[in-house]
């Protein structure tokens, strides 16, 4: 890359250039009219002086020296040649800035001309402007960048959009089928009944959740954030809601929390925690372990999530974190997953300022961990 040149600074010293050229040219010209002037002043004779009439001064007449007619007219001459001279001069500079400044421009304008021509489908195509370490270089580089950017969100929204779509026609299907099973058979016995109710409640209690899902992931931005979570209390609200499905299961949820403070919304950072000791039980043995901890770690505060569960490969752990993505498709959609739970604690933990990842628990399993910053004392 070249070093940077302002554009500023180049036009600004291109039009000094230009002044001053114009000053010399100006001062030049009227050093030549004013020698012109005098050559015609020294070749004229002097006239006598005459008397003013009425005009006495010390006592004596007043005498005036008439202009000869040949002076009168240099004089003419030379204020018109200086009226001139100054125009010409004055016009010939503007000129010069014009094209000069429309030069040193003319690589905004073929930014501009190319931004017109793009649509959302070339958004990732290169600029093609040349580097000559200016702003107009910087205004390309960093109108490529947003582009390259907006590119990804859009294939992101996309692949959101057939994500989700393909989501919701799964449990549409499963009712559609068991509704044309159910009419097919026609026995309306109490327990084929109920056992088709069940299936229906199941799937709709999906759809609701997926909803309630997508509706906090479009929302995160507008929730308050100005609650002081205390972390202990936070952590057993948690396991205090985790308690019928971790009873149901058999499994073991140990809480071990630091004293400390977050600043934030409680109601959204309850539901991180949960949705990450939800996944923990859910996809933990029967009768496993879950350890639920939080330490501070300098100006931060660490909560982790430990679980005795199937390890999650290396290159999935960035990926589990995608709408929609799940490393079991058949086991998540068996335990009643959406599919936008750890998405959403991603989003929270972004949204306070935090970040989460997933790694390789010591004692086997995986280990959520969740960074959050304390709150300023």
């Amino acid at each position: 890359m070249k070093p940077f040149r302002s554009l500023r600074l180049r036009i600004t010293l291109l039009c000094a250039l230009l002044l001053t050229l114009c000053c010399a040219a100006l001062a030049v010209t009227s050093n030549l009219s004013a020698i012109q002037l005098a050559d015609t002043i020294t070749a004229v004779p002097l006239e006598p002086a005459q008397t003013v009439p009425g005009t006495v001064i010390d006592g004596e007449p007043a005498l005036i020296a008439p202009a000869a007619p040949a002076i009168q007219q240099a004089q003419r001459i030379f204020h018109t040649q200086s009226l001139l001279a100054t125009a010409a001069i004055l016009a010939m500079g503007l000129l010069l800035i014009y094209l000069l400044v429309g030069h040193a421009l003319a690589p905004l304008k073929d930014l501009n001309t190319q931004i017109q021509h793009r649509t959302a489908k070339d958004l990732d195509r290169p600029l093609s402007i040349p580097d000559r370490g200016d702003e107009v270089t910087q205004l390309a580089q960093s109108f490529q960048e947003l582009s390259q950017r907006l590119s990804q969100a859009f294939v992101m929204q996309r692949s959101f959009s057939q994500n989700a779509a393909h989501e919701f026609r799964t449990p549409l299907a499963v009712l559609k089928t068991r509704i044309g099973l159910f009419r097919k058979k026609q026995d309306f016995a109490p327990q084929t009944t109920g056992a088709f109710l069940d299936i229906l409640e199941g799937e709709v209690d999906r759809l609701s959740g997926m909803v309630d899902s997508l509706l906090k992931l479009t929302n995160l931005e507008q929730v308050p954030r100005t609650d002081q979570v205390e972390l202990r209390e936070l952590l057993h609200q948690v396991a205090e809601d985790m308690s019928p499905l971790t009873s149901n299961k058999g499994s073991v949820l140990l809480v071990d929390a630091a004293p400390g403070t977050i600043t934030g919304s409680r109601e959204l950072l309850r539901r991180a925690l949960f949705n990450l000791v939800e996944n923990a039980v859910k996809y933990g043995p029967e009768g496993g372990q879950v350890r639920l901890c939080a330490e501070l770690d300098g100006t931060d505060i660490v909560i982790s999530v430990a679980d005795q569960g199937p390890c999650i490969p290396p290159e999935l752990r960035e990926r589990v974190f995608e709408p929609f993505f799940r490393v079991d498709t058949a086991r998540s959609r068996e335990l009643g997953g959406t599919g936008l739970g750890l998405a959403l604690v991603r989003a929270i933990a972004e949204v306070h300022g935090g970040s989460v990842w997933v790694e390789e628990h010591q004692a086997g399993g995986n280990r959520f961990v969740l960074r959050l910053p304390a709150a300023q004392p």
